[in-house]
């Protein structure tokens, strides 16, 4: 099942150790059951087994998985750097790939009460929202680009001159001795032309040699090379439509009122001709992926006690350890019924009928795409694989 990579230090490599296991292991030490963790995780049984299992075919992104061992190496205790190296090296053992760049990722933070509310779209992000991104490392390099710039531009004009006297000269030299192959009639000379074909006389030592050298090719026919595997990005995927009710809208719960689960910014915030989506992480860290209208799709944690405000014309969402969170929708709590803990949205809910489960697919390069998207792109390997047939 893995695919081991080679590296310069076979003992460091053994030393490393998968990160299932690694859990595993400290799980028992501290006398935890796969019951126990998923209740002060939040993080269903099933998840937790695949990790473990360092099974990631059966797990969601990236982002996901990195929140999956934050969230449980927080409640056992243990060293969160350890864990991620170990998450990272089983990741690239497991798949054949390293663990991608999070950069695109959110993570929500709480805003303070001066932030203002925007829509979505506006030129400040959204309250709540701090986005990692490799801006200091740019600053820090800002003043050498100049000076970069023009020593790259010096050193491209005077070595291409070089190399393009240097190509033409060898050209010309080679050209002086070279036999250039057989000359090439004008299509006058050709006209008047002798059309008789004449046949040079040959011994028979030569027809001999004549004879054996035309043999070869038919004794050796050329070998026809087999075409490499196709390789999917998009595997088959059993794709279904929204039937019933993804949430029922608790318009008498005390939650509306209360400023500790619904803040009056938020509330005074509502826009009646959008769909206003709150996200508050009450009892730990919850990871949702979602689609505004035809924005890109968004990957993000929402660190317990932290939340994340949405305003668009269709919002689709999917969040993991949904039961953790308090969801509202325009300024009234929503009850979200799910076993296995992650839960698929659509606003407005008339709106639902349209798409297709799972909302965000993921693809063999860990990029999430929409339903419809990748149900295009799966079709599409499907009929190339149909023409590779025999």
């Amino acid at each position: 099942m893995f695919k081991q990579e080679a590296s310069g230090d076979g003992n460091e490599n053994e030393s490393m150790g998968l990160l299932g296991e690694f859990l595993k292991q400290k799980r028992l030490d501290k006398n935890f059951t796969l019951e126990k963790l998923s209740q002060k995780t939040k993080i269903s049984i099933n998840i937790l087994k695949a990790l473990e299992a360092n099974d990631y075919d059966h797990l969601p992104s990236a982002a996901y998985i990195k929140g999956f061992v934050t969230s449980y190496v927080k409640v056992l205790g243990l060293p969160l750097d350890e864990a991620i190296n170990k998450m990272e090296y089983t990741y690239l053992n497991v798949l054949g790939k390293p663990f991608p760049a999070l950069n695109h990722t959110k993570l929500m933070t709480t805003a303070t009460p001066a932030a203002p509310v925007k829509m979505q779209g506006d030129e400040e992000p959204l309250p709540h929202e701090v986005i990692e991104s490799s801006d200091s490392i740019m600053e820090n390099t800002k003043s050498m680009l100049p000076v970069l710039i023009f020593g790259a531009v010096i050193l491209l004009f005077v070595g291409g001159y070089k190399l393009i006297s240097s190509v033409v000269e060898d050209e010309v030299n080679s050209h002086k001795g070279k036999d250039l192959g057989p000359k090439i009639e004008s299509s006058k000379a050709l006209v008047h032309a002798n059309p008789k074909k004449v046949e040079p006389k040959l011994d028979a030592a030569s027809t001999s040699t004549t004879a054996t050298t035309e043999a070869k090719p038919e004794e050796k026919p050329e070998e026809i090379k087999p075409q490499p595997e196709f390789q999917r990005n998009f595997p088959t995927i059993e794709f279904k439509r929204v039937k019933g009710k993804l949430f029922s809208v608790k318009t008498d719960a005390p939650e509306n009122d209360d400023p500790n689960f619904m803040p009056e910014k938020i509330k005074s915030s509502m826009n009646s001709e959008v769909q206003n989506i709150y996200v508050k992480a009450f009892d730990g860290n919850t990871w949702v992926s979602y689609k505004i209208d035809n924005n890109p799709i968004e990957s993000v944690i929402i660190s317990k006690g932290n939340d994340l405000f949405l305003q668009g014309q269709v919002i689709r969402l999917f969040l993991g350890n949904v039961n953790v969170t308090k969801i509202f929708y325009n300024n009234y709590m929503i009850e979200t019924p799910t076993k296995s803990g992650v839960k698929s949205l659509v606003f407005p809910e008339e709106s639902s009928e349209k798409y297709q489960l799972p909302l965000f697919p993921k693809a063999k390069d860990d990029i999430l795409y929409t339903a419809e998207d990748y149900i295009k792109r799966m079709k599409l390997e499907e009929d190339e694989l149909e023409k590779r047939k025999p």
